[in-house]
């Protein structure tokens, strides 16, 4: 059995990734980080081709954290957020 595969939609533009050169913010400093840390830009894309894949529950939690972040301490106005599940290809066999 494989993970489940979502893609991420963000005020209509897909999730591609994390660009970790350039940064939007720092994130809070409670908790368990003892200091603020430097947030990744969202790289964005129309294409549902390039859209990155998320893989299994974990990691989708993990992606949708990130946004929140940016939502909660770099002022990122999250208008709407649709997380769409990929339907599984069948294997060759």
């Amino acid at each position: 059995m494989s993970l489940p595969k979502y893609r991420i939609l963000v005020n209509g533009l897909y999730l591609r990734g994390w660009d970790d050169c350039e940064t939007v913010g720092q994130s809070g400093h409670m908790g368990w980080q003892p200091r603020a840390v430097e947030m990744s830009k969202m790289l964005m894309t129309r294409s549902k081709d390039q859209a990155r894949i998320v893989e299994g529950n974990i990691e989708l939690k993990s992606q949708l954290n990130r946004i929140y972040d940016r939502v909660r301490y770099a002022g990122f106005e999250l208008n709407r957020l649709v997380v769409e599940r990929v339907p599984e290809t069948p294997k060759d066999g």
